[in-house]
């Protein structure tokens, strides 16, 4: 069923809701409890809020007003009003669930561990609607529009400083367990993205047209045919180009062996691959 855009505002709008309130559990039930920072805008709320007691909603609203200006100018205005709603949300929702803690901890790693899975999930939720939480979530949008870098690789790269900051006040063991927080943080945010990587193949064989069938049969994916010369022979041959996913490749590689054991074959990793058969546009 076809969901009409008023439909599809509205499910936006609660996708990012239920991330935002996620998000703002997994910070006050393990992140604080644990003692750990962060990085951005959130970082910086944690440790004024370790070291003042300053409500950690309020600062991290406060602090996202600038950010959101940036983001009004370089990023479309849709984004800006999802991404103002969903942060609104995060805020209220970490000083309203100040004090929670849904499982008692006394590991500091599972408080990292859940604290980034958490995370990451929550923030895939909202991103996959078009929102953000506000913070280097706003800044790591406008770096992918511009240079396709991952929004979870940027985003580790840009809590530098923070972490810098953090490990002057908090010590260095809070600050490394905090680093296992937004590595889990952002390879769980790439991972829901992009997906698993799927294979890219291009294959070079004298039996280009009896491989292409095994592909399309045993595999059930489609392949493309470009047109190639050797070098040394200096007589044409087809290249075969295809995408299969990681547990495909194995199969693939059996296929190719039967069909023609001198074949010469290249494995790359294709970070995200849409169309038929893979993720959709949609």
């Amino acid at each position: 069923m076809k969901l009409t855009q008023r439909s599809k505002s509205i499910l936006g709008i609660i996708g990012i809701t239920i991330g935002a309130i996620i998000a703002a559990y997994g910070v006050q039930g393990f992140i604080v409890p644990s003692g750990l920072g962060g990085g951005g805008v959130g970082g910086i709320a944690l440790l004024l809020y370790y070291t003042f007691k300053l409500p950690i909603g309020l600062v991290t609203f406060l602090l996202n007003i600038p950010l959101l200006v940036l983001g009004w100018r370089e990023v479309n205005k849709q984004f800006v009003f999802k991404t103002i709603w969903g942060l609104v949300i995060f805020s209220t929702s970490l000083d309203l669930f100040k004090g929670v803690q849904p499982v008692a901890l006394n590991d500091i790693f599972l408080g990292a561990l859940y604290g980034g899975v958490i995370s990451g999930i929550s923030s895939s939720l909202v991103f996959h609607f078009g929102g953000s939480l506000g913070g280097t979530d706003i800044v790591s949008k406008v770096i992918q529009r511009k240079y396709g870098v991952p929004m979870g690789t940027s985003a580790l790269a840009i809590n530098g400083v923070i972490i810098m900051i953090s490990w002057a006040i908090l010590g260095s063991k809070a600050t490394l367990y905090t680093l296992v927080t937004l590595f889990v943080y952002g390879r769980i945010l790439d991972l829901i993205q992009s997906g698993v990587p799927s294979k890219a193949i291009t294959i070079i064989s004298d039996q280009s047209e009896i491989l292409v069938d095994r592909i399309m049969i045993d595999l059930g994916r489609g392949a493309t045919f470009l047109h190639g010369r050797g070098a040394y022979s200096n007589e044409p041959k087809n290249v075969i180009i295809c995408v299969v996913s990681l547990p495909e490749i194995g199969r693939l590689k059996q296929a190719v062996r039967e069909v023609d054991p001198l074949a010469f074959m290249i494995v790359q990793n294709a970070g995200e691959v849409l169309g038929r058969g893979f993720v959709t546009n949609e």
